[in-house]
């Protein structure tokens, strides 16, 4: 039995993720597979492709024209011409910014109020242009893009592949963060690790609608089925995961696939820009689960929980941690001594003895965790298991945004040696904006009658 009350807790915490963690590994292994599409060819049946990007203002953010690039190299290379660039922007100035550039810039009219905000808003103007120019067809698709998505020849060939194949209505493939790696906050970096091996998941979800969550770039949808379904769901924040909902709804289970082509973008720049953008999807999240299933619900419930604990449990676990080792520490380095002199002298005998005992020290707390009512049991097992694939997944998601970068060899050792040793301190930076975000959601819920800020759609620097 586990005296330490703290350690309890701890413990109580970690089998709450134990579910998780067996889900996250089986869908590693059984999506990784069909996780990037390989088995690529051209085939000239081409349909009509309109690559739509999204943004605020492509004047003030560079990448903009990085990711029209990319579309025109990618098409290029793949010998591919029926397709179309739509940037949809609020700034008016953007139209002459990329005036040089083979796309159509659509600035949303200042009057345009439909029953959306932010960026549903600017998706249901493009909707609305769509249909005056009769391209809102089952001839035409609809692949969405953000700021800094970038697109490759492999891109191309999968959604060309998932088109001419009929698998579905609407599709997503994997996202990776390689872009502006070196230039991002080392911990903001090293933390969008676990998106890209979130993205294993996605391709349960997309089999298996309706999808827990959806990006709302890399998504390839239909431009009759965009057309009916629309962006009008209200003040949220999530359109993304309530459109994913909705399409399920109207057009079943078979309706959505997993078309395998890798999308590129970027992390976060510094840490306020990461919180602002995880504190968006989880209020997102919080706002639609009341129009979900009651299975649906409980799924997303279970999910908003597991961020919620997830930044408990890290701090109990990392406070348990200090509070076991800094003690050993102490004890191994304190062979040192000091006279008044300042000279120092060194007894290397006795730190050798400390340092091969370090673990048979009185105040070994973590003791009920090594002896055979946990660990020789099956729950220690699975504690371990859990434990493994969490930080498993933050080495393979390194790997997969790395794989795209030019950063050499030794330096991605380094990379993920750094993200071995700091995974307590990323699964805290990761979960803190989901702790905040419910606690801040609830209280304006509760006590401020849905007063939330507005400030939800803040701006990340690109």
């Amino acid at each position: 039995m586990i005296d330490n009350p703290a350690l309890m807790i701890a413990t109580i915490l970690w089998i709450f993720f134990i579910p998780n963690a067996v889900k996250l590994f089986y869908r590693f292994v059984r999506n990784n597979k069909q996780f990037i599409e390989k088995d690529l060819r051209r085939i000239p049946n081409d349909p009509k492709i309109i690559f739509q990007i999204t943004t605020r203002s492509a004047t003030r953010t560079s990448v903009v024209r990085r990711g029209i690039q990319s579309i025109i190299e990618s098409c290029r290379e793949t010998n591919y011409t029926k397709y179309e660039i739509l940037v949809v922007t609020e700034d008016p100035f953007d139209e002459r910014t990329l005036n040089d550039l083979p796309c159509k810039v659509i600035c949303v009219d200042k009057n345009f109020s439909p029953n959306a905000i932010k960026k549903a808003r600017a998706l249901q103007f493009a909707i609305v242009y769509r249909r005056k120019f009769r391209k809102q067809t089952s001839d035409h698709w609809i692949f969405h893009m953000d700021d800094e998505s970038y697109v490759v020849q492999q891109t191309v060939l999968s959604i060309l592949k998932f088109i001419r194949e009929k698998r579905g209505i609407a599709s997503e493939g994997p996202i990776f963060y390689p872009l502006k790696f070196e230039k991002a906050n080392r911990i903001t970096a090293l933390a969008e690790s676990m998106r890209a091996f979130g993205c294993f998941e996605c391709v349960t979800h997309m089999h298996n609608p309706p999808p827990i969550h959806m990006h709302g770039s890399n998504l390839l949808v239909r431009s009759d089925v965009e057309d009916k379904i629309g962006w009008e769901f209200g003040p949220i924040l999530a359109e993304d995961q309530r459109f994913g909902y909705e399409l399920f709804k109207k057009y079943g289970r078979n309706s959505m696939g997993w078309h395998g082509g890798i999308l590129l973008e970027q992390p976060p720049l510094n840490i306020k820009d990461h919180f602002m953008q995880r504190r968006r999807w989880v209020i997102g999240n919080l706002q639609n689960i009341e129009k979900f299933s009651n299975f649906f619900k409980f799924r997303l419930i279970y999910k908003c929980t597991s961020f919620f604990l997830g930044f408990v449990s890290g701090v109990i676990s990392l406070a348990l941690a200090m509070y076991i080792n800094i003690p050993k520490v102490i004890s191994v380095l304190s062979y040192a001594s000091f006279d008044w002199n300042n000279n120092l002298s060194f007894d290397l005998s006795v730190w050798f003895d400390r340092l091969i005992h370090i673990n048979s020290t009185y105040n070994e707390i973590l003791r009920p965790l090594t002896d055979i009512q946990v660990f020789d049991s099956t729950l220690g097992l699975i504690l371990i298991f859990s434990s493994t694939v969490w930080l498993l997944s933050y080495q393979v998601g390194l790997f997969l945004n790395l794989k795209y970068t030019r950063i050499g060899i030794p330096k991605r050792i380094l990379l993920h040696i750094q993200t071995l040793i700091l995974a307590p301190f990323l699964g805290l930076i990761e979960s803190f904006p989901a702790f905040y975000s419910v606690i801040e959601f609830y209280f304006h819920k509760l006590i401020k009658q849905n007063r939330l800020k507005s400030y939800d759609f803040y701006v990340v620097k690109k």
